[in-house]
């Protein structure tokens, strides 16, 4: 199972190097986990998911603008904060990681794979890092029950 999850690493790496902006700072999750674990005050987690994918699941203490609402005028973050982008698999992040920086944010980064790739890594690695959970644990799938479910379909 692990070998999977490598995988999926792998090819989110390869797919998501697709994406990537100029100028765009990535953060991969090992990365993210170090900020976690030194309780970086200045830390900021931005989610531009849907409200659906952001009500079933996020990150604990992520300040949640979807992107097509996201504009430097409604983010009632600081420029001088260091805010971390996050989306499902880095694609959408990057557009509104690159659309902060335009606008004068400086510690701007890219949760580089997204959720997708946080998920995995917290499986691969026994992270206790937990995510909060918007609904009980029976009504969501989780990350490696659907990727369990991607994989036997193939």
């Amino acid at each position: 199972m692990k070998k999977a999850f490598l995988f999926l690493l792998v090819f989110l790496a390869v797919w998501d190097a697709g994406w990537a902006l100029v100028g765009v700072k990535p953060l991969f999750p090992w990365q993210l986990e170090e900020e976690y674990r030194r309780g970086n005050p200045d830390l900021v987690l931005l989610d531009v998911r849907s409200s659906a994918e952001f009500n079933w699941l996020h990150l604990a203490g992520a300040y949640h603008v979807p992107l097509h609402r996201l504009s430097a005028a409604n983010l009632e973050v600081s420029p001088k904060k260091t805010v971390v982008v996050i989306c499902l698999t880095g694609h959408r992040s990057s557009l509104a990681a690159w659309r902060l920086q335009k606008h004068g944010y400086q510690n701007v980064y890219n949760l580089t794979w997204g959720l997708a790739g946080w998920e995995a890594y917290k499986f691969i690695t026994n992270l206790q890092v937990q995510p909060e959970e918007a609904a009980p644990a029976k009504q969501r799938a989780g990350f490696p029950i659907l990727m369990s479910f991607m994989l036997s379909e193939a």
